[in-house]
């Protein structure tokens, strides 16, 4: 019997196909499935009820869904059904949930740059959510950055995992002073009260509508303080005794008036902060017609590269069978390396006049007939231009006036010569133009060495992996879709795991569009140490309606399976 954690694609529960694993934790398991056409979320609790699971998967799923039940809400992700399987009695507990697709509220910081108009409206979206949520009595208890999207499609931001929220008469599934949570999200008052209460048995906070406005409140502070909260690096403290720092004596970008309001909601005091989201949400929405300089440029000066994730100290030790390998891989880390020669050369070869530089991430703008969604007025900031940002992945022949005369040769035309005989895996990682845009057949196995060495970076068959399809997408296709044609591309991981195959590792590979959809494959990988290795990873990512071959749109992050089998 399959596992909640390892459902293979094409899995059915009750009638739901699996398409992918989108994530999985202590608490459960997450994919998306489809059924007649739509695609949707499933949740899977990790243990099964009565076994014994000191964590009580279970249970926090069960109360996930009471929460739901209570909640209808643009801004808030909706259930559309539950079940048990195998047995709808004692099998796992499932939830579908709707599939909301875009970027974590910290992925949205470092990678649209808001400025302060479209920071205000988002948060005034999530303060008339939270209202609407209070008023069913239901608390979510773990606001955090994490747990809030801003969909791609729409700009709209979605309040999600209610795994730690409560509501009106639910039964008490801690022995706890304090409710699960966050530290960092949590009041001054339930801090006090842990110091003051935490060795009595049966001392049990009171968790309030105040203490939800705080955590949204350290949302904002964190989205206006920090330029990069997703990569892990340390923010400002909000905790202790004292006020934390103002957010615009740390970030000079933000204007004063937001700066005051973000202060007032994470006020040392209870009385001090808006008693309810909906006043909360009138603050911010005072401050939504705003439309000064201050206003309308990136509350963080964009970065020149893509975000990588910090160093770690928590990688494990390479392993004994590591070094015990090495010998055998000696051919091929020699080939890897003839390949990076030839594809320096080729490098060192192109002309300076046709970069393709990695351009400035900016702010998308969702559609003008959403009312209220956050948009973003133009930015009065130097931009590259658009020669720059539409630059061909492969250099354009030179004028009748630079042509030599027929047959010449050159280090430039002996390194074409190589690749019209180079394999096509080789081919593919030396960025070889090629006229030939028909997708390779399905069926050829990855190398022997291949399978070795992703075998050591602890990457399994089947393996899912969320990345950035290709980072060399001009700015403007970011927000709604992002507009892709058959060629090389150079993707991203987004997540981290348990592998060595950390978040910011660059990928070389290829896309076809052949159905409207996109095909890729991804056969090279950089290390954010700069260490190159060889693997095979597929994709197969959906278009948006009004794809066609050669022009697909869709979301610029997607999920790569790793294959010992090109599919």
């Amino acid at each position: 019997m399959h596992h909640p954690a390892q459902l293979p694609p094409g899995f059915m529960i009750h009638g739901w196909c699996v398409v992918k694993l989108l994530g999985s934790g202590t608490y459960g398991a997450v994919y998306c499935v489809e059924r007649d056409g739509q695609h949707v979320a499933m949740k899977l609790a990790m243990h099964r009820p009565g076994s014994g699971d000191a964590e009580q998967a279970d249970a926090r799923l069960m109360r996930e869904l009471g929460c739901l039940v209570h909640l209808r809400h643009a801004n808030i992700v909706g259930v559309h059904a539950h079940a048990r399987w195998p047995d709808l009695r004692t099998g796992w507990l499932y939830v579908v949930l709707d599939l909301v697709e875009g970027y974590t509220l910290a992925e949205w910081v470092e990678r649209m740059h808001p400025t302060a108009q479209e920071v205000v409206r988002v948060f005034v979206k999530l303060a008339g959510a939270l209202d609407f949520m209070h008023g069913r009595g239901v608390f979510h208890r773990d606001l955090k950055l994490a747990n809030i999207m801003v969909r791609a499609s729409d700009g709209e931001p979605v309040i999600l995992d209610f795994s730690a929220g409560d509501y009106t008469h639910a039964e008490d599934l801690t022995d706890a002073p304090l409710p699960p949570g966050t530290r960092r999200y949590r009041t001054p008052e339930a801090s006090r009260f842990l110091k003051e209460h935490g060795d009595e048995r049966d001392a049990r906070y009171e968790f309030k509508m105040t203490d939800d406005v705080y955590a949204l409140g350290v949302c904002l502070y964190d989205v206006l303080t920090t330029p990069d909260p997703a990569s892990g690096l340390p923010k400002a403290p909000v905790e202790g005794r004292w006020t934390p720092t103002p957010a615009r004596e740390l970030n000079a970008r933000v204007p004063a008036a937001l700066s005051d309001v973000a202060m007032r909601f994470i006020a040392r005091q209870p009385e001090q902060r808006p008693p309810t989201g909906e006043v909360m949400r009138r603050e911010l929405e005072s401050l939504a017609a705003e439309a000064g300089p201050d206003w309308t440029v990136p509350v963080h000066l964009p970065s020149l590269k893509p975000p990588m994730a910090p160093a770690s100290n928590t990688d494990e030790e390479t392993p004994p069978a590591w070094r015990g390998r090495r010998r055998r891989r000696v051919e091929a880390l020699l080939a890897v390396a003839v390949v990076a020669l030839l594809a320096g050369a080729f490098v060192w070869l192109r002309p300076v006049s046709s970069p393709v530089p990695i351009p400035l991430q900016e702010p998308f703008v969702p559609p003008a007939s959403s009312p209220g969604v956050a948009s973003l007025p133009s930015v009065p900031t130097q931009k590259e231009s658009s020669a720059v940002k539409r630059a061909p992945l492969v250099e354009s022949p030179p004028d009748s006036s630079e042509r030599k005369p027929p047959g010449s040769s050159g280090p430039r035309t002996e390194f074409l010569k190589k690749c019209a005989v180079a394999s096509a895996v080789v081919a593919l990682q030396l960025g070889c133009p090629s006229s030939s845009q028909v997708r390779p057949k399905p069926g050829t196995d990855c190398p022997p060495e291949t399978v070795e060495a992703m075998s050591e970076m602890w990457l399994d068959r089947d393996r899912s992996i969320r990345i950035v399809i290709d980072e060399r997408q001009p700015t403007e296709s970011l927000g709604h879709a992002a507009t892709f044609s058959d060629g090389p591309v150079v993707g991203s991981v987004l997540t981290r795991d348990a592998t060595k195959f950390p978040k910011g590792t660059l990928l070389y590979g290829r896309l076809w569009t052949t159905d409207g959809n996109l095909v890729g494959r991804y056969t090279q990988a950089r290390l954010p140490s700069g260490e190159t290795r060889p693997i095979c990873m597929s994709l197969n990512h959906e278009g948006f309606k009004g794809s066609r071959p050669g022009e697909v749109h869709t979301t610029r992050d997607g999920v790569g399976i790793i294959v010992d089998r090109w599919p």
